[in-house]
């Protein structure tokens, strides 16, 4: 048995990230991590639109409709941006639709990344533990690392810690909260931050500063490059803060039970999300069900096939600005990214 302490802050590059693996194979020299070690997940083409109106053409040639049939596989496209004219589409339902279907598979695509290393902890921790290879504790330990568990992965107490931490959050209610911090991808935040969860850093190199920030605040709301990178980031704030140690335990039990993750039931451990309290986890279930966001969300899975060039389409009232550069969140799906490109 080999186990070993490794430490990987939470946001780095994937270059250094992949850099950081690589010593730690050519110190140790293990055996070569085979490529089907933990089946990379599909990762989705980054697509730019410039307008609503282009957004719902590159919907219309992907035969992207809403609502998504259940079991229906989305297409594999990561919108890079929220177009700046969201707030001009006077059709409400095309709004919500619009919105839905940029950010559904980046969820799917999200959650199928923590599936794939879930599954494969589990593999490792159900195997004896003088079977599990050096390979497999580096993997494991990265894994812990990333998502905050220090210790001896051979403890079953720090296995189920592991496991409650790398899970999925279920797309109706990542959808309803996206859709209510960034009110329908039209907030100033969600336009110069890519920032769509309403999350904070105490760099304000980092973020932008609210116009309605209290005098001696030092927070600010974080920059994210991509509207993908603030999926991955809110995802790993949910699965690793601990405020929200009660959604994790909740999750946890139903896990336990064999029964399919209550994204309302779940809801009621964001408490700490708003200072609106109660009344803010409400507010949620009724935009779920309100929007039709239902258990059948958690069956999607992407489908390949490369996105059409999008032909630019006449729009008015858009704004150029544009995000400053921030250093990308690197969750389950880069860090497979960094391991299977070492070749």
């Amino acid at each position: 048995m080999s186990n070993f302490k490794l430490h990987i802050p939470a946001f780095v590059t994937p270059i250094a990230l992949a850099g950081v693996l690589v010593a730690i194979f050519v110190v140790d020299k293990p055996a070569p991590i085979d490529e089907n070690f933990v089946e990379p997940p599909l990762m989705p083409k980054n697509v730019t639109v410039q307008s609503a109106a282009e957004l719902e053409a590159l919907f219309a040639s992907l035969d992207y409709g809403w609502p998504v049939a259940p079991h229906q596989a989305v297409p594999a496209v990561a919108v890079v941006k929220m177009p700046e004219d969201m707030a001009t589409v006077q059709d409400v339902q095309l709004k919500k639709s619009l919105f839905f279907r940029t950010m559904l598979p980046l969820i799917v695509a999200e959650n199928q990344g923590l599936v794939a290393a879930r599954t494969k902890a589990q593999e490792l921790f159900a195997k004896p533990v003088d079977e599990v290879t050096d390979v497999e504790w580096q993997w494991l330990g990265t894994m812990a690392e990333l998502y905050r568990v220090y210790g001896l992965l051979d403890e079953p107490k720090l296995q189920a810690k592991l496991l409650r931490r790398l899970d999925v959050i279920p797309p109706e209610l990542v959808l309803a909260q996206a859709a209510n911090e960034s009110a329908w991808g039209t907030s100033r935040f969600t336009k110069l931050a890519n920032n769509l969860f309403g999350q904070w850093t105490y760099k304000e190199s980092e973020g932008i500063v609210p116009l309605d920030r209290p005098e001696g605040a030092k927070y600010a709301v974080r920059k994210f490059a991509t509207v993908d990178a603030s999926v991955r980031g809110y995802l790993y704030n949910l699965n690793t803060n601990p405020a929200y140690k009660k959604l994790r335990m909740l999750r946890e039990e139903m896990r336990n039970e064999g029964s399919e993750l209550d994204a309302s039931v779940m809801a009621g451990g964001l408490l700490a999300y708003s200072a609106r309290g109660e009344a803010y986890i409400e507010e949620l279930r009724s935009m779920m069900r309100s929007n039709r966001l239902t258990p059948e969300l958690q069956g999607l899975e992407l489908r390949s096939g490369e996105p059409k060039a999008v032909e630019p389409v006449e729009t008015l009232g858009v704004d150029q600005r544009q995000p400053q550069a921030v250093t990308p969140f690197v969750g389950v799906n880069q860090l497979f990214a960094a391991v299977f490109n070492q070749g």
